[in-house]
């Protein structure tokens, strides 16, 4: 179990400001897993999680759960 100190909405307000950016939205989780996550969607052809958003994320104590290819995208989950 780990400590949730993570500033999500602060998170969710300056990651879209990214370039690489396509969308980031909180998403509730609490019927699979009792958390919130903040989900990123980085624009075509982005085939890493940019060091810019990974600050951002840092800043707002956030770390990546899971990042995945979804069709063209690809889509990060932070947590």
């Amino acid at each position: 179990m780990s400590i949730q100190t993570a500033n999500l909405e602060a998170a969710a307000e300056a990651v879209p400001t990214h370039p690489t950016v396509r969308d980031a939205r909180l998403a509730d989780r609490r019927d699979a897993d009792g958390d919130r996550v903040l989900e990123i969607v980085l624009e075509r052809r982005v085939d890493r999680v940019p060091p810019g958003v990974l600050r951002t994320l840092a800043d707002n104590d956030c770390g990546l759960e899971t990042v995945q290819g979804q069709g063209a995208f690809l889509v990060a989950v932070a947590r």
